[in-house]
């Protein structure tokens, strides 16, 4: 700011220099550095489809069995259908099939089990339709919780295909091994597929042990439905020698096909090379993880070999004609025990 100059009135005139702001140019600041992130896609939401057609089947096949069996029209003299309200679906007898459903030549039209139908009439079909049929609305009832409470959570984590092999494979093997030690004697072999759930759950329990979760919730539940099934096998009509094969057979076969890549796997196999490459570089300096452990390896190995062998075994021994049964008087008892508020047939009989 100049002094300024006087003017003739006195007064001084003073002049103020302004800057030019506007002649200078500011050079904007360069935008943050970004670093591109690849983030995982969700997995797809699965719906269940095996394990809902299972128990729709099991259903309609019961109803179906129900309306031909027609208590009414077929009961002896001297005898009454039980739940008469129900006219033709009323069931036979307690003493004739305790579990509330049809008779015995029903079931076996139905494609129950009986061995020397299978070897004999080579009608071989029977060892797999037997999963399909229910001897009695509380056997059928206790399949479908089952299959609720464990066949649908397995499904959603582990897809269709390994829950619908386990399914019918254990009851195959359920059904073999009832064939093996049972030759006279017709019986429904649904509960032996419904334990392979149950031992392939036990299974994916012991091969995941880190990634599991409720433990011992889990095994709790998977316990009872166990003895429920083992007690209906007790009575007429439903086997304890299906029940135990089909668990044992689910129960490798969940070794087989129900592991989970352990924490930390990065499955790139569905990325492209850039993202496989992103993806991998968060953790640069960490050795990959592999999919499995070894454990999950040897224990797949191994229940593969044993499931496999014993079932071709079991097929062999089967169509040989083998009785495996003449050195155990007491096995029967396993499959029906007398005198317990019901008849058994054939080498049941109670004396």
């Amino acid at each position: 700011m100049d002094n300024g100059k006087e003017h003739e009135d006195g007064n001084k005139e003073f002049k103020i220099r302004v800057h030019d702001h506007d002649s200078h140019h500011f050079e904007p600041s360069p935008p943050p550095v970004i670093k591109n992130e690849y983030r995982m896609p969700k997995p797809h939401r699965y719906i269940p489809i095996a394990v809902p057609t299972i128990m729709l089947g099991s259903i309609a096949v019961f109803i179906l069995a129900m309306y031909y069996n027609d208590c009414p029209s077929n009961i002896p003299a001297g005898s009454s259908c039980v739940g008469t309200w129900l006219g033709p679906m009323s069931f036979q007898p307690w003493d004739e099939n305790p579990m509330l459903g049809p008779r015995t030549s029903i079931l076996q039209d139905w494609g129950a089990l009986e061995s020397n139908l299978v070897t004999k009439k080579h009608e071989g079909w029977r060892l797999v339709s037997a999963i399909a049929v229910n001897a009695g609305v509380l056997q059928l009832i206790m399949n479908l919780l089952a299959l609720l409470v464990v066949g649908i959570p397995m499904e959603v984590n582990f897809w269709f295909t390994p829950v619908a092999l386990i399914y019918v494979v254990s009851g195959f093997g359920g059904s073999l091994l009832s064939a093996l030690f049972i030759q006279t004697q017709i019986f429904a072999g649904a509960s032996g597929a419904v334990m392979g759930i149950l031992g392939a759950a036990v299974a994916e329990i012991i091969i995941n042990w880190e990634r599991a979760k409720r433990k011992c919730l889990r095994i709790f539940g998977l316990i009872f439905f166990m003895l429920v099934n083992f007690a209906f096998g007790l009575m007429p009509q439903v086997d304890n020698f299906a029940n135990v094969g089909g668990l044992f057979t689910g129960f490798l076969l969940g070794f087989v096909l129900l592991k989970r890549p352990q924490l930390g796997f990065k499955d790139t196999r569905h990325l492209s090379q850039l993202e496989a490459f992103i993806l991998n570089q968060e953790d640069a300096d960490l050795p990959p993880v592999k999919k499995y452990k070894k454990y999950q390896k040897v224990l797949s190995i191994l229940a593969f070999i044993l499931v496999f062998g014993l079932i071709v075994a079991a097929i062999v021994v089967l169509f040989l004609g083998v009785d495996v049964n003449s050195d155990c008087s007491w096995c029967h008892y396993a499959s029906c025990v007398p005198n317990l508020k019901w008849s058994c047939p054939g080498i049941y009989r109670n004396p």
